[in-house]
């Protein structure tokens, strides 16, 4: 890819959780339970994490392979209603170099007893990163919300 390319893509990852959409909701919006499950993959790690959870605050985390936390992610939280919705825009870096840009809206609804989850990811991509890494990622990243939500 060159300077001037870009790709966008829309992802759209939708799951249910047996936890109330309150429960799920305070796992994204409370700081340290975030921190415990937001990244994907087995054997990556968070190296820094901060999140400022506000309408206008920032969030801001490094992260990576374990040994290797090359890629840095920093955005702004756009909109949240409690229990509802968190809207957020950012650019993600590898050791510096912006790769991507996304606007993510994450919706929460009540469902049987527990939350139907729809994250809407909006990206553009001008670096190394692919849509299907992007997809991985996300599908990673609810698995481990999943299973921090059980303990």
């Amino acid at each position: 890819m060159n300077e001037r390319e870009v790709r966008h893509q829309t992802t759209v990852e939708e799951r249910r959780f047996k936890h109330s959409p309150t429960r799920v909701f305070q796992a994204w919006s409370d700081t340290e339970q975030r921190r415990r499950w937001h990244v994907p993959g087995d054997g990556w790690q968070i190296a820094e994490f901060h999140q400022d959870f506000r309408v206008g605050g920032n969030e801001s985390f490094r992260f990576g392979p374990t040994g290797n936390p090359h890629l840095h992610s920093e955005g702004h939280f756009l909109d949240i209603v409690s229990d509802r919705r968190i809207i957020s825009a950012g650019v993600m870096r590898d050791n510096g170099a912006a790769m991507s840009t996304t606007q993510v809206t994450v919706e929460f609804y009540p469902d049987a007893g527990g939350t139907r989850l729809i994250l809407t990811d909006q990206s553009a991509f001008f670096g190394a990163e692919t849509v299907s890494d992007r997809r991985s990622g996300w599908k990673q990243v609810l698995a481990k919300l999943d299973a921090a939500l059980d303990t």
